[in-house]
C-alpha cells in the first residue's frame, strides 16, 4: 500500500466558475467509490477506490499571496481554484478525475510551488510530475 503518512497538494485551476458540486459531478462520471461534500468547510472528499481518498478544497483567489502565483492566476484568467490533497502514490487513480475536469472545464493542474511550476493542461497532463 505504500507510505501513507504525508499528503501532497496540487492545484486544479480553471478559467470557468465552478464549485464543489461540479467537481463532485465529474468524479461520479468516472465511477468513484464514494463522495462527500462538506459545504460549510468547502471540502469534497472523493474515495476513488478502497482506501484511496483525496480532499478537494475550494479556495479563494485572494488566498494566494506569492507574486508568481498571483501572476499565473491573473495571466490565465483563473476564476476557480481547488487544492487537491492526496498521497502521491495514489495519483494514477486520481488522474482520470483530473482529466475529466480538464476536458470539461479547461485549466491546469499545478504543483504547490512558486507559480504552480510545473503545471499541466489537458494536452500534456500525461507527463505530470511532482516537483
Amino acid at each position: 500500500m505504500g507510505d501513507k503518512i504525508s499528503m501532497d497538494d496540487i492545484f486544479y485551476m480553471s478559467p470557468q466558475v465552478i464549485d464543489l458540486v461540479d467537481v463532485n459531478r465529474s468524479a461520479n462520471m468516472i465511477n468513484v467509490h464514494n463522495t462527500t461534500i462538506t459545504k460549510s468547510s468547502g471540502v469534497l472528499e472523493v474515495e476513488y477506490s478502497e482506501g484511496v481518498v483525496a480532499q478537494w478544497f475550494s479556495m479563494k483567489l485572494e488566498e494566494f499571496q506569492e507574486i508568481e502565483d498571483r501572476e499565473f492566476l491573473r495571466k490565465n484568467n483563473i476564476k476557480s481554484v481547488f487544492c487537491v490533497s492526496h498521497h502521491s502514490n495514489d495519483y494514477s487513480l486520481i488522474k482520470a478525475h483530473i482529466k475529466e475536469l480538464l476536458q470539461e472545464y479547461g485549466g491546469w493542474i499545478g504543483n504547490d510551488s512558486k507559480g504552480f511550476q510545473p503545471y499541466y493542461n489537458i494536452m500534456d497532463i500525461d507527463g505530470f510530475s511532482y516537483i
